[in-house]
């Protein structure tokens, strides 16, 4: 399974400080085809065929990369599709894009197989049978819990440093300074295995306590000060603050 770089077009979803709108509390029925391509993210996991959901989330980021910058070529095809005109992908439609490209990358199906006259005249000749082995196996390296770097009660800073690829980082938490208030246990980084590495650290996870007034500063409202906010971060992501 070989490695995949960040993409050019890669976007890392934005967090914008200065959006005051009202969050939509209306409930919506999910279309039937977001609970199928839901079912198949698990199914991938329960399968084996990937770890975690992370490679398929940084691919939908890729997604709105593509769209951004009008550069649709993940499966080589010349342009966007008719549903997807002039606007980005909805969160299903964005999902369905992921899982695609994901399956290409994975050598479980070949571009060409997502013409659907293509993929029909494949499964009545018998050339796609069963479910193949696993393509993406990455060697494991544990790091100990007793060699965790930092215990409840610490002070850290989250480093200032964003990364390329895919984050599982708040932006606007770059920089911040917490205190750590329990250790979650350890778990596959989900940045190496978004980007399909052929080795991934075990890492400790760590969740971190902020006041709101140094998650926002002077846009913090007096009466939030006092407010705090807890955030799960991965050991690479923060450093000792006394």
């Amino acid at each position: 399974m070989e490695e995949v770089p960040p993409k050019e077009y890669h976007r890392q979803i934005p967090h914008d400080r200065q959006d005051d709108s009202a969050i939509s509390l209306e409930e919506t029925d999910i279309p039937l085809f977001e609970k199928c391509i839901i079912s198949i993210h698990n199914l991938m996991i329960q399968k084996g065929q990937l770890p975690s959901l992370d490679p398929i989330r940084r691919a939908a980021e890729e997604v709105d990369g593509i769209f951004d910058a009008e550069v649709y070529n993940s499966y080589k095809v010349s342009e966007i599709p008719n549903f997807l005109q002039g606007k980005l992908p909805k969160y299903g439609e964005r999902r369905v894009l992921a899982v695609q490209t994901v399956l290409c990358e994975l050598g479980i199906l070949d571009p060409q197989d997502l013409n659907i006259s293509n993929l029909q005249s494949a499964l009545k000749q018998g050339k796609i049978t069963g479910v193949p082995e696993p393509a993406y196996q990455p060697k494991v390296d544990d790091i100990k819990p007793e060699n965790a770097l930092y215990k409840v009660g610490d002070f850290v800073r989250v480093v200032s440093t964003a990364k390329s690829g895919h984050v599982r980082a708040p932006v606007y938490l770059l920089g911040k300074k917490g205190k750590i208030v329990n250790i979650q246990g350890s778990y596959l980084n989900p940045e190496d295995v978004a980007h399909f590495k052929e080795k991934v650290l075990r890492l400790p996870l760590y969740l971190v306590e902020f006041a709101l007034e140094e998650v926002w500063g002077d846009a913090c409202p007096p009466k939030s000060r006092k407010d705090t906010v807890r955030v799960e971060f991965y050991e690479h992501w923060l450093v000792k603050f006394d």
